[in-house]
């Protein structure tokens, strides 16, 4: 396909995880799209794709962590709450600056993403919930960066995991 920048989703393919908001919003972004997870919805999801989509079905940890770092953006598009972002912070500990929703445990994660980039960044890391318009608009933008933009955005989203979600940081404040 070319060296058009490359998009990740991975997860359920179950309605709630607003994968259809996603691949309306690539019909209107020059990128590739790769669909990584079972579900369902899949054969729906499919039908809907836009061209320049692969749907792998579902992939072991191990092939996600060669992935991620490939990726130029990984996008969480659930409209239903979540608990926690964790394939957000997974895909900025790997590398690839995450795009989600803003809603409830998804909007802790692009909280403290954010809290690490600097002011005129911070706008890349959500979305308005189900607006595959505002998705669009956001991946085009975080898409077209420079490269020493795209390099702070990186930087940031892992500082935000190691800091806020990595293993050691969460035992410090479970024993503080």
């Amino acid at each position: 396909a070319g060296n058009r920048p490359l998009v990740v989703y991975f997860g359920k393919l179950i309605e709630q995880k607003g994968v259809q908001v996603l691949l309306e919003a690539m019909r209107m972004v020059d990128a590739r799209l790769i669909v990584v997870g079972f579900g369902p919805y899949r054969p729906e999801l499919e039908r809907l794709a836009p061209p320049r989509t692969l749907f792998t079905g579902p992939l072991e940890h191990r092939h996600l962590a060669g992935l991620l770092p490939l990726a130029d953006a990984t996008v969480v598009p659930s409209i239903f709450p979540e608990a926690f972002g964790m394939v957000a912070a997974e895909a900025a500990a790997a590398g690839s600056p995450p795009i989600v929703a803003r809603h409830s445990g998804l909007a802790e994660v692009a909280a403290g993403i954010e809290a690490e980039l600097p002011e005129r960044l911070r706008h890349l890391v959500a979305f308005q919930t189900g607006s595959a318009a505002d998705l669009a608009a956001t991946l085009r933008e975080q898409l077209a960066l420079s490269p020493g933009d795209r390099e702070q955005l990186v930087r940031g989203a892992r500082r935000a995991v190691e800091r806020n979600w990595s293993w050691s940081s969460v035992a410090a404040r479970l024993l503080a």
